[in-house]
């Protein structure tokens, strides 16, 4: 039986530099205009701390049960959603760049970036992740997550015999590459024939590094743009299960697709 849509909502906004709880807090005010109809909000990568990728990230870094996760499974009670994004994570003395798919009844998924950003050397702080990113069933339909840079390997990324029907990709992709990080989207989304959910901050952060307002986008199984941000930093849509399970049996492309193993 096909469920009813999945609302999700992006939250796209400015980070406080290094603040978490200036960006928790920041948090805390945005998810008030989330609608009453919300599924799913997602946040951007890092969403607490920005990009920091310098002797910063071992004092800023916590474990799955510090306090940014605590809050976030507060506010994922309080208002039914499940909350979904990224943090500067501790585990045995290792940094991950870990994104997190929390439920309002405390199921909870964890996945370390595997693909990081050597040009900026997160290589040299952060540790790859080593599992695959998990697929999670919630409300009616199967959700992958990747973490940013990850949106440039499409092997990682290939919905095998469609068991995903959401890619949620959380970012923190730079105004200067904006062109791309659209089209990749785009791409996945046909490929994969599946809903993407991107996004991304916004702002200027002390590097210099300028991310730009509007980038974060909510894209169908066609490519088709069905979610951007106006003037609110909250943009919304609803993903139907119907609509992709008849397009997906009108368009078999994934029936034609290559096997191949993921290697570890």
């Amino acid at each position: 039986m096909i469920s009813r849509n999945l609302r999700v909502a992006l939250i796209e906004d400015n980070v406080a530099w290094g603040d978490k709880y200036e960006n928790l807090k920041q948090l805390g005010r945005n998810i008030q205009n989330v609608s009453e109809e919300t599924d799913i909000v997602i946040l951007p990568e890092l969403f607490t701390t920005g990009f920091i990728v310098d002797q910063q990230a071992a004092g800023l870094a916590e474990r799955n049960t510090g306090d940014t996760i605590k809050y976030l499974k507060e506010l994922s009670h309080y208002h039914n959603v499940a909350i979904a994004g990224s943090f500067l994570a501790s585990t045995a003395s290792q940094l991950y760049n870990r994104a997190f798919f929390l439920e309002p009844n405390d199921d909870e998924a964890f996945y370390d970036k595997r693909h990081l950003f050597t040009m900026s050397g997160e290589h040299k702080v952060y540790n790859h992740g080593v599992t695959n990113a998990p697929i999670i069933r919630f409300r009616g339909m199967n959700i992958k997550m990747i973490v940013c840079y990850d949106l440039r390997f499409p092997v990682f990324c290939r919905n095998v015999n469609n068991e995903y029907d959401v890619l949620i990709v959380v970012a923190n992709w730079p105004k200067v590459r904006l062109n791309a990080w659209k089209t990749l989207l785009q791409a996945r989304a046909i490929e994969n024939e599946c809903y993407v959910c991107g996004v991304n901050r916004c702002g200027t952060d002390p590097n210099g590094l300028e991310y730009a307002l509007g980038g974060s986008l909510i894209i169908d199984y066609k490519g088709k743009i069905i979610g951007q941000r106006g003037t609110s930093p909250v943009i919304e849509a609803d993903l139907s299960p119907a609509d992709l399970a008849r397009f997906r049996e009108k368009f078999p492309a994934w029936r034609d697709a290559d096997s191949f193993t993921l290697a570890p």
